[in-house]
């Protein structure tokens, strides 16, 4: 295979893979929509790169080079679109900076328009590629030194720098204020598509100074070749960063299976601890299910369901050892915890595995209840699931520490006291 098909299917492969993926979600918001014409159109450039496509345009069409001005014009296009999507998110952002005027409709419209006409006019008078050695054709090389091909090619590359440029700004913008409203994973995708911007920022200068040095019959740098190898380089790496950037939705996926999987094998000492003092049905069905470790740890099929099912057993079971809780002990083991130096939410996680531990115990070993219990539920818990399996897990991280020993010895010194 031809090197420049290779360095192009690192781009081609994982754009229309994004694309295929998210083409569920067009009917969703319009700035889905969008995002997506983005993205297509990148990866109908990327694809018209491959010699055997291009070959075969070339043949259809009877024009030389066509598949380079569709692949131009497609790139005009989304980076124009890109610039747009960014330009809605980050409205608010830059209402009162000096360059807001620059990015709005109007302005790119005009640049559009230019650009596109420019192009159309302009490459008729561009040299063809030429055919080198391995049977790649150049088209960026034959025009060293060509001034109507040098101007074809500065309307194609100076409308992408024009565009990245104020999609890299605006990225910047929208990353700092969702930090400052604590989206941290949004912000970060946002700094990762500007990286992803100004990186295609400077494969726009770079190729650039190649026709420069190549209109005032300047030796350059570093061969064609070498020029060419670069030059893909650094486009795979701007599309990538950009495709991780506007991947929001999957990074957010990812991080929350992590999550979900580590609270899961977190409450599962507590889980087994507790499960005994369940209904005989539930205990039923926990050996029916015979969850293992590995399990846990390894598979993520029905993760969901399975710490649903965890936290709803560990807050049930919370429920059925309350009459074995004083009505008092939440309060003194919460006091107890804030004497030990424990404090907020570490504090009254301490204080509720206490009394799960107590309470438990006094199930188990057939104790008499409490003379009175507590009349609100023990354990703090509400209707979503990510907050509930987060607060149990600071509770099963306290119920098997020695901290429980040394707050019921407290407690006990008090009672003598």
């Amino acid at each position: 295979m031809i090197r420049d098909d290779v360095m192009a299917l690192c781009t081609i492969v994982p754009l229309w893979a994004w694309c295929l993926w998210r083409v569920g979600y067009l009917r969703s918001a319009r700035g889905q929509r969008e995002l997506w014409t983005v993205l297509a159109l990148l990866a109908l450039g990327a694809t018209l790169r491959l010699s055997h496509v291009e070959r075969a345009v070339t043949r259809w069409s009877g024009i030389t080079d066509i598949s380079v001005l569709v692949k131009h014009l497609a790139v005009i296009l989304s980076s124009v679109l890109l610039w747009r999507w960014v330009d809605s998110i980050a409205a608010d952002g830059v209402r009162h900076r000096w360059w807001r005027r620059l990015t709005t409709a109007w302005p790119r419209t005009i640049t559009a328009i230019l650009a596109v006409a420019g192009a159309v006019a302009t490459f008729p008078f561009a040299r063809p590629s030429v055919v080198e050695a391995d049977g790649d054709r150049n088209f960026v090389v034959a025009q060293s030194g060509d001034l109507a091909g040098t101007v074809y090619l500065a309307a194609y590359l100076g409308t992408m720098a024009v565009a990245l440029t104020f999609s890299g700004a605006l990225c910047m913008v929208a990353a700092r204020a969702a930090r400052r409203s604590g989206q941290r994973m949004f912000s970060a995708c946002m700094y990762l598509m500007s990286l992803g911007c100004w990186t295609g920022v400077g494969y726009s200068l770079f190729r650039g100074s190649y026709l420069l040095y190549g209109l005032a019959d300047i030796a350059y740098p570093m061969s064609a070749e070498a020029a060419d190898d670069v030059a893909s380089l650094v486009q795979v790496v701007a599309i990538g960063l950009i495709l991780a950037g506007v991947s929001v939705r999957g990074w957010e996926n990812v991080t929350r299976v992590v999550r979900r999987r580590r609270w899961l094998i977190a409450l599962r000492s507590l889980w087994l601890e507790l499960v005994s003092v369940l209904p005989a049905e539930a205990i039923a069905r926990v050996l029916a299910e015979a969850p293992s470790p590995s399990r846990d740890r390894y598979s993520l099929r029905g993760l969901w369901e399975r710490l649903d099912q965890r936290v709803l057993d560990i807050n049930d079971s919370a429920l059925e050892v309350l009459p074995w809780i004083a009505a008092d002990l939440p309060s003194r083991a919460l006091e107890a915890a804030l004497a030990h130096g424990l404090e907020g939410g570490d504090a009254e996680a301490a204080a509720q595995a206490l009394c799960l531990r107590t309470g438990r115990r006094g199930r188990a070993d057939d104790e008499p209840r409490a003379d009175s219990s507590p009349t609100s539920p023990l354990l703090t818990v509400g209707d979503d699931l990510d907050v509930n399996a987060a607060w149990l897990t600071r509770v099963a991280k306290y119920y098997h520490s020695p901290l429980m020993d040394a707050l019921e010895a407290r407690l006990a010194i008090r009672n003598l006291t």
